[in-house]
């Protein structure tokens, strides 16, 4: 009898190692990301962020969908009074803000309800893993149009920007408001993205596994890998708020709001604009960065002649220039593209602005004088 007990005892433990082992080597090799890629699905990630530690609750959230067809990228910023079902019912809600993100089912049970997208993967980021993330790799060179009146000490041009400092730009904006931390996210984002080819050398295991000692996600270091190999190909960075609207305390989105979603933003991840289409989008301000006359009117009917929208010129309020610029105002790169071509203008910097009706400044610099 005890002879018998011992042999089911050793076949229970062999069992128990075997599933464990199983587990350990599922861990290591799986990699869902790549699935993903194979079905030429969307993939996206719920990004969390807050600036302390609140039990996994944040303030900030963005979903970060990736094409990886076209190496296209869509960054879906979610107010933080955004309406959360708590159950399928739809009758108990809860502000996305109050939920706690290491309980992802639910929140992406809801936002794959409303958005009709899947969600598979999370990240949560905290202020001091934004700090780290910037400082491993090696810090970022901002332009700035204007000082803003809160915020760290930066002139008009290429600031370079430590870990710190960045969050301190987001962060310190006029009122705390969160539509304005949006703008200062993207003009990082933007900035890092135009400037991936300096990047790739960090795209290792080994970097990615450094990265990952501090952060919260679902994915594992190859998933990240794989994401980090597609966010560096030659594609197109889109983002926006998601619309919608206030009430009772909740941000709402309906059916009207998703159609508008659908049809002027996750379309567009998917869909190949034509060059009419892109040209139709663009809306530019030229400013004359130099002491000579005429400048921006000539820029001006050389660009309405390319079938462009000039919404507005003028002399420039900010330093004289000895080479033209243009900034992205919005976050959009196909058009930046597009104006970097027909002037030839290759200076291109990114400080988003989503108040101001043009996307593209233009400040023309001596260069275009001669």
């Amino acid at each position: 009898m005890k002879r018998k007990v011992l042999i089911i005892t050793i076949i229970l433990l062999v069992a128990l190692v075997s599933v464990f082992i199983y587990y350990c080597h599922g861990q290591r090799t799986r990699n869902a990301v790549e699935e993903l890629i194979q079905k030429k699905k969307i993939i996206n990630i719920l990004v969390a962020g807050s600036n302390v530690l609140k039990e996994h609750k944040h303030t900030f959230f963005a979903i970060m969908s990736i094409n990886p067809d076209n190496y296209r990228i869509g960054i879906t910023f979610i107010p933080p009074e955004f309406r959360i079902h708590l159950d399928d019912s739809g009758e108990s809600m809860a502000r996305i803000d109050e939920m706690v993100v290491f309980n992802f089912n639910s929140l992406r049970h809801s936002l794959q309800r409303d958005l009709k997208l899947t969600i598979p993967f999370y990240v949560e980021l905290y202020a001091a893993d934004v700090e780290r993330i910037i400082n491993l790799l090696e810090g970022v060179d901002l332009f700035v149009l204007e000082k803003p009146k809160n915020g760290p000490a930066m002139n008009f041009g290429v600031n370079y920007f430590d870990g710190r400092k960045a969050m301190r730009y987001i962060n310190e904006v006029e009122e705390n408001s969160i539509y304005l931390k949006y703008d200062r996210i993207l003009d990082i984002l933007m900035t890092l993205y135009s400037g991936r080819e300096r990047l790739e050398r960090f795209n290792t295991l080994a970097f990615i596994r450094e990265l990952m000692k501090s952060i919260k996600t679902n994915m594992l270091p190859q998933e990240m890998l794989r994401i980090g190999d597609i966010m560096l190909k030659n594609g197109d960075v889109m983002a926006t708020v998601l619309p919608g609207f206030f009430k009772d305390g909740y941000y709402f989105i309906d059916d009207i709001t998703f159609r508008i979603y659908e049809k002027e933003f996750l379309a567009q991840l998917i869909v190949d604009k034509s060059e009419k289409e892109i040209d139709a989008s663009i809306k530019i301000k030229i400013l004359n960065g130099t002491d000579v006359p005429g400048l921006a009117r000539k820029m001006r009917e050389r660009m309405i002649r390319e079938g462009l929208n000039v919404v507005e010129f003028g002399t420039s309020p900010y330093h004289m220039m000895n080479r033209s610029i243009i900034i992205n105002k919005r976050a959009n790169i196909v058009a930046v593209d597009r104006v970097a071509e027909l002037t030839g203008i290759r200076n291109v910097y990114h400080n988003i602005d989503n108040t101001q009706l043009h996307n593209i400044l233009i400040i023309i610099g001596e260069d275009m004088a001669k």
